[in-house]
Protein backbone atom coordinates (compact mmCIF):
# COMPACT_ATOMS: atom_id res chain seq x y z
CA UNK A 1 0.00 0.00 0.00
CA UNK A 2 1.50 3.49 -0.95
CA UNK A 3 2.64 5.81 2.29
CA UNK A 4 0.15 7.68 4.10
CA UNK A 5 0.07 11.15 3.55
CA UNK A 6 -3.13 13.48 2.23
CA UNK A 7 -5.14 12.73 -1.45
CA UNK A 8 -4.39 15.49 -3.44
CA UNK A 9 -5.62 14.88 -6.65
CA UNK A 10 -8.75 12.99 -7.77
CA UNK A 11 -10.15 12.02 -11.33
CA UNK A 12 -12.85 10.43 -9.80
CA UNK A 13 -15.90 11.35 -10.77
CA UNK A 14 -18.24 13.67 -9.18
CA UNK A 15 -20.96 12.82 -6.27
CA UNK A 16 -18.22 10.08 -5.22
CA UNK A 17 -16.15 11.01 -1.78
CA UNK A 18 -12.71 9.67 -1.42
CA UNK A 19 -11.89 8.43 2.19
CA UNK A 20 -8.39 10.59 2.63
CA UNK A 21 -5.42 9.06 3.82
CA UNK A 22 -4.04 10.76 7.55
CA UNK A 23 -0.97 10.19 9.63
CA UNK A 24 -1.31 7.28 11.79
CA UNK A 25 -1.55 8.03 15.62
CA UNK A 26 -2.08 11.92 14.49
CA UNK A 27 -3.39 13.71 17.39
CA UNK A 28 -6.48 15.88 17.71
CA UNK A 29 -6.93 14.78 13.19
CA UNK A 30 -10.21 13.73 11.81
CA UNK A 31 -10.35 12.61 8.39
CA UNK A 32 -12.54 14.80 6.32
CA UNK A 33 -14.19 12.56 4.16
CA UNK A 34 -14.15 9.20 6.46
CA UNK A 35 -17.39 8.62 7.56
CA UNK A 36 -16.81 7.23 10.67
CA UNK A 37 -15.22 11.20 11.70
CA UNK A 38 -12.44 9.21 14.08
CA UNK A 39 -9.75 10.55 15.41
CA UNK A 40 -6.15 9.37 14.61
CA UNK A 41 -7.46 7.09 11.39
CA UNK A 42 -5.40 6.17 9.55
CA UNK A 43 -6.95 6.32 6.22
CA UNK A 44 -4.98 2.97 4.34
CA UNK A 45 -7.11 2.74 1.35
CA UNK A 46 -11.05 4.06 0.81
CA UNK A 47 -13.82 2.08 0.36
CA UNK A 48 -16.40 3.77 -1.54
CA UNK A 49 -19.86 3.55 -2.94
CA UNK A 50 -20.59 4.61 -6.35
CA UNK A 51 -22.46 7.95 -5.95
CA UNK A 52 -22.72 7.58 -2.56
CA UNK A 53 -22.39 10.62 0.08
CA UNK A 54 -20.23 8.62 2.69
CA UNK A 55 -17.31 6.87 2.73
CA UNK A 56 -14.99 4.78 5.08
CA UNK A 57 -11.51 3.67 4.91
CA UNK A 58 -9.99 0.14 5.03
CA UNK A 59 -9.24 0.80 8.62
CA UNK A 60 -12.43 1.83 9.88
CA UNK A 61 -14.65 -0.75 7.67
CA UNK A 62 -12.23 -3.60 9.63
CA UNK A 63 -12.99 -2.81 13.11
CA UNK A 64 -16.89 -2.06 12.09
CA UNK A 65 -17.61 -5.08 11.11
CA UNK A 66 -14.67 -7.11 13.23
CA UNK A 67 -17.14 -7.62 15.95
CA UNK A 68 -19.87 -8.84 13.52
CA UNK A 69 -17.52 -11.91 12.88
CA UNK A 70 -16.83 -10.83 9.32
CA UNK A 71 -12.98 -10.99 8.23
CA UNK A 72 -11.57 -8.42 6.36
CA UNK A 73 -11.32 -9.79 3.20
CA UNK A 74 -14.92 -11.39 3.20
CA UNK A 75 -16.57 -7.90 4.08
CA UNK A 76 -14.09 -6.10 1.10
CA UNK A 77 -15.41 -8.89 -1.32
CA UNK A 78 -19.16 -8.41 -0.65
CA UNK A 79 -18.95 -4.63 -0.73
CA UNK A 80 -17.43 -5.22 -4.21
CA UNK A 81 -20.08 -7.81 -4.77
CA UNK A 82 -22.59 -4.88 -3.93
CA UNK A 83 -21.12 -2.12 -6.21
CA UNK A 84 -18.08 -0.33 -4.12
CA UNK A 85 -14.95 0.95 -5.09
CA UNK A 86 -11.94 0.37 -3.37
CA UNK A 87 -9.77 3.57 -4.27
CA UNK A 88 -5.92 4.02 -3.77
CA UNK A 89 -3.36 6.83 -3.82
CA UNK A 90 -0.97 6.42 -7.00
CA UNK A 91 2.26 7.92 -7.10
CA UNK A 92 1.49 11.55 -7.37
CA UNK A 93 -0.79 11.55 -5.49
CA UNK A 94 -3.46 10.77 -8.12
CA UNK A 95 -6.30 8.59 -6.81
CA UNK A 96 -6.71 5.76 -8.96
CA UNK A 97 -9.94 3.12 -8.92
CA UNK A 98 -8.11 -0.30 -8.03
CA UNK A 99 -9.84 -3.28 -10.12
CA UNK A 100 -11.37 -6.54 -8.27
CA UNK A 101 -8.26 -8.37 -7.98
CA UNK A 102 -6.16 -5.45 -6.97
CA UNK A 103 -8.59 -4.30 -4.47
CA UNK A 104 -8.58 -7.81 -3.05
CA UNK A 105 -4.83 -7.83 -2.98
CA UNK A 106 -5.00 -4.75 -1.05
CA UNK A 107 -6.85 -5.65 1.59
CA UNK A 108 -4.59 -8.85 2.33
CA UNK A 109 -1.59 -6.67 2.18
CA UNK A 110 -3.47 -4.85 5.24
CA UNK A 111 -4.68 -7.58 7.16
CA UNK A 112 -0.98 -9.15 6.95
CA UNK A 113 -0.75 -5.79 9.00
CA UNK A 114 -3.32 -7.09 11.60
CA UNK A 115 -2.51 -10.92 12.13
CA UNK A 116 -4.06 -12.34 15.72
CA UNK A 117 -2.56 -10.35 18.83
CA UNK A 118 -2.03 -7.10 16.33
CA UNK A 119 -5.46 -6.66 14.82
CA UNK A 120 -6.43 -2.55 13.88
CA UNK A 121 -8.09 -2.34 17.26
CA UNK A 122 -5.46 -0.91 18.88
CA UNK A 123 -5.05 1.91 16.15
CA UNK A 124 -7.44 4.55 17.45
CA UNK A 125 -9.29 6.07 20.52
CA UNK A 126 -12.54 4.62 21.24
CA UNK A 127 -15.43 6.32 22.95
CA UNK A 128 -13.94 4.44 26.33
CA UNK A 129 -11.10 5.73 26.36
CA UNK A 130 -12.79 9.23 26.17
CA UNK A 131 -15.28 8.46 29.09
CA UNK A 132 -12.66 7.40 31.26
CA UNK A 133 -10.76 10.19 30.62
CA UNK A 134 -13.17 12.40 31.76
CA UNK A 135 -14.48 9.83 34.59
CA UNK A 136 -11.21 9.67 36.00
CA UNK A 137 -9.84 12.98 35.78
CA UNK A 138 -11.92 13.55 38.45
CA UNK A 139 -12.16 13.07 42.22
CA UNK A 140 -15.68 12.49 42.32
CA UNK A 141 -15.15 10.11 39.32
CA UNK A 142 -12.43 8.60 40.92
CA UNK A 143 -14.25 8.01 44.14
CA UNK A 144 -18.05 7.35 42.31
CA UNK A 145 -15.98 4.15 41.16
CA UNK A 146 -14.00 2.54 43.62
CA UNK A 147 -10.15 4.04 43.00
CA UNK A 148 -7.70 5.45 45.27
CA UNK A 149 -8.12 9.79 45.11
CA UNK A 150 -4.65 9.49 44.12
CA UNK A 151 -3.31 6.12 42.81
CA UNK A 152 0.73 5.41 42.90
CA UNK A 153 0.76 2.71 40.67
CA UNK A 154 -1.54 2.22 37.41
CA UNK A 155 -1.00 -0.98 34.85
CA UNK A 156 -2.85 -0.83 31.71
CA UNK A 157 -3.37 -4.10 29.69
CA UNK A 158 -4.09 -3.18 25.84
CA UNK A 159 -3.39 -0.04 25.77
CA UNK A 160 -3.72 0.42 22.16
CA UNK A 161 -2.66 3.87 21.02
CA UNK A 162 -2.05 5.14 24.93
CA UNK A 163 -4.50 7.91 24.77
CA UNK A 164 -5.90 7.29 27.77
CA UNK A 165 -2.42 7.10 29.79
CA UNK A 166 -1.26 9.82 28.00
CA UNK A 167 -4.16 12.00 29.05
CA UNK A 168 -4.41 10.42 32.87
CA UNK A 169 -0.65 10.63 33.26
CA UNK A 170 -0.65 14.47 32.53
CA UNK A 171 -3.55 15.09 34.59
CA UNK A 172 -2.98 17.06 37.89
CA UNK A 173 -4.91 14.99 40.22
CA UNK A 174 -4.85 11.91 38.95
CA UNK A 175 -0.92 12.12 38.40
CA UNK A 176 -0.73 14.09 41.88
CA UNK A 177 0.92 11.05 43.55
CA UNK A 178 1.62 8.98 40.57
CA UNK A 179 5.17 6.82 40.45
CA UNK A 180 4.55 4.81 37.77
CA UNK A 181 1.50 4.24 34.82
CA UNK A 182 2.77 1.16 33.07
CA UNK A 183 0.85 1.30 29.61
CA UNK A 184 1.49 -2.23 27.86
CA UNK A 185 0.30 -3.98 24.88
CA UNK A 186 1.62 -6.35 22.06
CA UNK A 187 5.62 -5.32 20.66
CA UNK A 188 4.58 -4.21 17.39
CA UNK A 189 2.33 -1.06 19.23
CA UNK A 190 5.38 -0.48 22.12
CA UNK A 191 7.42 1.93 19.85
CA UNK A 192 4.32 4.17 18.42
CA UNK A 193 3.25 4.59 21.93
CA UNK A 194 6.87 5.26 23.91
CA UNK A 195 7.26 7.68 20.90
CA UNK A 196 4.29 9.69 22.01
CA UNK A 197 5.40 9.19 25.73
CA UNK A 198 8.77 11.19 24.58
CA UNK A 199 7.05 13.80 23.03
CA UNK A 200 4.69 14.73 25.81
CA UNK A 201 7.71 14.80 28.08
CA UNK A 202 6.20 12.25 29.97
CA UNK A 203 8.50 9.56 30.71
CA UNK A 204 9.20 10.11 34.49
CA UNK A 205 5.92 8.78 34.88
CA UNK A 206 4.38 6.62 32.11
CA UNK A 207 6.48 3.65 31.13
CA UNK A 208 5.58 1.63 27.95
CA UNK A 209 5.70 -2.34 27.88
CA UNK A 210 5.10 -5.31 25.89
CA UNK A 211 2.80 -7.91 28.25
CA UNK A 212 0.63 -10.46 26.21
CA UNK A 213 -2.03 -11.77 27.78
CA UNK A 214 -1.53 -14.88 29.55
CA UNK A 215 1.21 -13.20 31.11
CA UNK A 216 0.84 -13.47 35.05
CA UNK A 217 1.48 -9.64 36.71
CA UNK A 218 4.23 -10.15 39.50
CA UNK A 219 4.28 -6.40 40.40
CA UNK A 220 1.63 -4.83 42.71
CA UNK A 221 -0.19 -2.06 41.47
CA UNK A 222 -2.77 0.08 42.78
CA UNK A 223 -5.42 0.08 39.54
CA UNK A 224 -5.76 -2.06 36.51
CA UNK A 225 -7.14 -0.19 33.66
CA UNK A 226 -9.00 -1.71 30.79
CA UNK A 227 -10.30 -0.42 28.10
CA UNK A 228 -12.26 -1.70 25.21
CA UNK A 229 -10.20 -4.70 25.28
CA UNK A 230 -13.33 -6.98 24.24
CA UNK A 231 -13.93 -5.84 21.02
CA UNK A 232 -13.68 -9.01 18.90
CA UNK A 233 -11.73 -9.67 16.41
CA UNK A 234 -13.52 -11.44 13.27
CA UNK A 235 -13.78 -14.84 12.66
CA UNK A 236 -10.98 -16.14 14.95
CA UNK A 237 -11.77 -19.59 15.87
CA UNK A 238 -13.13 -19.79 18.83
CA UNK A 239 -10.10 -21.47 20.78
CA UNK A 240 -8.29 -18.65 19.90
CA UNK A 241 -10.13 -16.54 21.56
CA UNK A 242 -8.10 -13.46 23.77
CA UNK A 243 -10.91 -13.25 26.66
CA UNK A 244 -9.42 -16.17 28.30
CA UNK A 245 -5.53 -14.93 28.30
CA UNK A 246 -6.96 -11.61 29.27
CA UNK A 247 -8.85 -12.86 32.34
CA UNK A 248 -5.96 -14.97 34.03
CA UNK A 249 -3.58 -11.78 33.38
CA UNK A 250 -6.10 -8.99 35.06
CA UNK A 251 -6.77 -12.26 37.81
CA UNK A 252 -3.25 -12.41 38.06
CA UNK A 253 -2.74 -8.59 39.03
CA UNK A 254 -5.62 -8.29 41.31
CA UNK A 255 -5.54 -11.65 43.36
CA UNK A 256 -4.21 -11.46 46.97
CA UNK A 257 -3.73 -7.41 46.56
CA UNK A 258 -6.06 -4.65 47.12
CA UNK A 259 -5.86 -3.39 43.55
CA UNK A 260 -8.87 -2.45 41.51
CA UNK A 261 -9.33 -3.03 37.89
CA UNK A 262 -11.77 -1.31 36.14
CA UNK A 263 -12.79 -2.49 32.72
CA UNK A 264 -15.18 -0.70 30.03
CA UNK A 265 -15.96 -1.50 26.95
CA UNK A 266 -19.46 -1.29 24.45
CA UNK A 267 -21.06 -4.11 24.41
CA UNK A 268 -21.64 -5.70 21.33
CA UNK A 269 -21.60 -8.96 22.01
CA UNK A 270 -23.77 -9.50 25.28
CA UNK A 271 -23.14 -13.53 25.33
CA UNK A 272 -19.35 -13.11 24.61
CA UNK A 273 -18.81 -10.62 27.53
CA UNK A 274 -20.39 -12.67 30.00
CA UNK A 275 -18.90 -15.47 29.26
CA UNK A 276 -15.36 -13.01 30.18
CA UNK A 277 -16.93 -11.87 33.41
CA UNK A 278 -17.73 -15.69 34.26
CA UNK A 279 -13.99 -16.16 33.72
CA UNK A 280 -13.29 -14.16 35.86
CA UNK A 281 -14.93 -14.76 38.67
CA UNK A 282 -13.74 -18.38 38.08
CA UNK A 283 -10.31 -17.18 38.84
CA UNK A 284 -11.30 -15.41 42.02
CA UNK A 285 -12.76 -12.04 41.75
CA UNK A 286 -15.54 -10.24 42.43
CA UNK A 287 -17.42 -8.69 39.46
CA UNK A 288 -19.87 -5.68 39.64
CA UNK A 289 -21.29 -3.31 37.49
CA UNK A 290 -20.30 0.50 38.42
CA UNK A 291 -22.08 2.30 35.41
CA UNK A 292 -24.97 4.09 37.00
CA UNK A 293 -22.24 5.06 39.88
CA UNK A 294 -20.08 6.42 37.42
CA UNK A 295 -22.44 8.16 35.74
CA UNK A 296 -23.17 8.05 32.41
CA UNK A 297 -22.68 12.35 32.18
CA UNK A 298 -19.10 11.69 31.78
CA UNK A 299 -19.61 9.65 28.55
CA UNK A 300 -18.74 11.59 25.60
CA UNK A 301 -21.91 13.85 24.01
CA UNK A 302 -21.11 12.37 20.38
CA UNK A 303 -20.05 8.51 20.16
CA UNK A 304 -17.42 8.40 17.64
CA UNK A 305 -16.74 4.73 17.61
CA UNK A 306 -17.31 3.67 14.43
CA UNK A 307 -20.94 1.54 14.23
CA UNK A 308 -21.97 2.24 17.09
CA UNK A 309 -23.94 -0.74 18.58
CA UNK A 310 -24.25 -1.27 22.49
CA UNK A 311 -24.26 0.45 25.36
CA UNK A 312 -21.02 1.84 27.15
CA UNK A 313 -20.33 -0.79 30.44
CA UNK A 314 -18.02 0.03 33.38
CA UNK A 315 -17.29 -2.86 35.40
CA UNK A 316 -15.22 -3.32 38.56
CA UNK A 317 -13.12 -6.43 39.68
CA UNK A 318 -11.02 -7.13 42.63
CA UNK A 319 -10.17 -9.89 44.37
CA UNK A 320 -13.26 -11.82 45.78
CA UNK A 321 -11.18 -13.69 48.66
CA UNK A 322 -12.47 -16.81 47.85
CA UNK A 323 -11.12 -20.04 46.13
CA UNK A 324 -10.15 -20.03 42.56
CA UNK A 325 -11.43 -22.77 40.49
CA UNK A 326 -9.23 -22.40 38.12
CA UNK A 327 -5.62 -23.65 37.91
CA UNK A 328 -3.06 -21.08 36.58
CA UNK A 329 -0.79 -23.88 36.38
Amino acid sequence: LPAFGPVRASPVPSGVRVACKGALYMDDYILDCCGSGVIGCCGAVGLVRDGGAQSFCLDCVYEDNGCDAVTLLSHVEELLAAGHRVLEEAAGGVVRCLTVGQALEAARAYAALCPPFMDSTGGREWDCSRWLTALLSCEAGRRAVGLPAAPQRVLEPGAGTGDLALALGSNPGFAAALREYRVTDVEGRVGAIRARIAQRGLEGVICAAELLWGTAVDEAFDVVLVCETLHWKGDMPAEEDTIAPLAATIASACRGRPTVALLAHRERCAEREASFYAMCRRRGLATEQCTSAAGLSYAPAEPLDPGVRGRLVLMRLRDSGEACEVDEG
